[in-house]
């Protein structure tokens, strides 16, 4: 476990340059994004949100008539797929919308 802390430690230390570039203004020529530009983007958000939530609710509706217990199970299950893609659409709209120039 001690060997594995270190190896996490170091690693957070080889990436601390990372951040500070990761923070580094757009150059001025690159201008304003279009509103085109970010509508786009949160429409991706936006699909993906909604994709998430349509995972819970298929579960609620295809464990309809089960036992309570099992139909917890299901909407629970449900929920992880739904936070995974929550999470892959922030990403992307922070990746390939956000810290674009």
């Amino acid at each position: 476990m001690r060997r594995l802390s270190q190896r996490l430690s170091l690693a957070a230390v080889a990436a601390w340059p990372l951040l500070a570039a990761a923070t580094v203004p757009c150059p001025p020529e690159y201008g304003e994004k279009s509103a085109g530009f970010w509508a786009l983007g949160f429409c991706v958000l936006g699909v993906f949100v909604l994709l998430g939530l349509a995972i819970p609710i298929a579960a609620i509706r295809i464990t309809r008539g089960r036992r309570v217990a099992r139909r917890v199970a299901w909407t629970l299950a449900a929920c992880a797929p739904m936070l995974g893609l929550w999470l892959a659409g922030l990403l992307v709209f922070v990746e390939f919308f956000t810290l674009r120039c």
